[in-house]
């Protein structure tokens, strides 16, 4: 057994070496340098949202509905698993190399509500995705993040009339989420959605679903999910003893550390985790780095010494599944590497959507 770890410098400095790295290896495409879609091609690549055909994009052709599901899933950070069976009757078999593709994203995609079938429960899956479906995916996509637009606004340049689509169309125009599109007076919603389009929308989604704000000594970083999913990941095991002496028993929890989101932001000592709720907790530096009382599972006595390393995470999942809706997306958790540790309850922040360094 080893004693707990101090960790305290790390607060500031952990990991600053790794994510000066990107999460994943971004491919040179060949194809796409005089694209006007080149950046969000590029930075949905290094986040592995989208991808190519080996060292091409091939920016102009076509996404079929399938392959969108995906795109989006990922976007949004949807924890996506084999248990996601698709329903639909045209359901293809999974593909070769993805068990995932193109069932399980699609049954995620649908289960948010993002993504809808058609009236015969078919998906359709080999179907060209519009461009007015594209739209209205990303809209539904991110929910509450947009603005409905004032009555009275008429500075868009898009056609509006569609009965299904319309109005998101507007919405979309409005709140910037077609930002980049060269000549979007003359782009005709109704055409097929292209692979560099498709990217150009999902990367202007990005910067609108924003789940953690962190700020610190040399600014503020607003990440989507699929953002903190791409950073480092840290996985390990934390429960909690709240103060009437309960025990909820330790669980599988997966997330980046403190340590590495205070990095992005200049570092820090102390730090302030805000919630959605209104609720503010305040950690030290001691606490961030793993020194607080721990607890036996079984039988809620003070424990000093676990299995390893008491690391402090942002999580956002849960034993492989998605943190629930009452406590997350994301929530603190005081995890190391075998179920051997409870920590104080108090301590388990939940509805994260913040942390200030200081």
């Amino acid at each position: 057994m080893l004693k707990r770890l101090v960790l305290g410098s790390l607060v500031s400095i952990v990991l600053v070496l790794v994510l000066a790295l990107p999460a994943s290896a971004s491919p040179q495409f060949t194809d796409i340098s005089t694209s006007p879609y080149q950046n969000a091609i590029t930075s949905l690549s290094s986040l592995g949202i989208v991808s190519g055909y080996g060292d091409t994009f091939k920016p102009d052709n076509p996404l079929m509905r399938q392959q969108f599901a995906k795109m989006a899933s990922l976007a949004m950070g949807y924890t996506i698993t084999t248990a996601n069976v698709s329903t639909f009757k045209d359901t293809p078999a999974a593909s070769a190399t993805d068990p995932l593709y193109p069932g399980s994203y699609v049954a995620v995609a649908s289960k948010n509500h993002i993504i809808e079938g058609y009236p015969d429960n078919t998906f359709r899956f080999y179907n060209n995705l519009t461009r007015q479906q594209m739209i209205t995916i990303a809209v539904r996509a991110a929910g509450s993040a947009l603005t409905t637009p004032p009555e009275d606004w008429d500075a868009g340049v898009l056609n509006y009339s569609d009965p299904t689509h319309g109005q998101n169309i507007k919405k979309a125009e409005y709140n910037g989420l077609l930002a980049g599109i060269p000549d979007l007076p003359s782009w005709d919603t109704t055409k097929n959605a292209t692979r560099g389009e498709t990217a150009q929308v999902l990367s202007q989604l990005l910067t609108k679903v924003v789940v953690l704000e962190v700020s610190g000594l040399s600014g503020t970083k607003k990440l989507s999910m699929a953002e903190l999913k791409a950073l480092p990941a840290t996985e390990g095991y934390g429960g909690w003893k709240n103060r009437i002496g309960n025990i909820t028993a330790p669980a599988l929890y997966k997330g980046v550390t403190i340590g590495s989101l205070i990095a992005l932001v200049g570092g820090g000592t102390s730090i302030t985790v805000s919630a959605s709720d209104g609720y503010k907790q305040p950690l030290s530096a001691s606490q961030l780095s793993g020194d607080v009382t721990m607890y036996n599972p079984a039988t809620g006595a003070t424990i000093t010494d676990i299995d390893g390393q008491l690391a402090v995470i942002v999580a956002y999942s849960e034993n492989g599944q998605a943190i629930a809706s009452d406590v997350g997306p994301l929530r603190l958790a005081f995890v190391s590497p075998t179920a051997d540790q409870v920590t104080d309850g108090s301590l388990w922040v939940k509805l994260i959507n913040g942390l200030e360094a200081k």
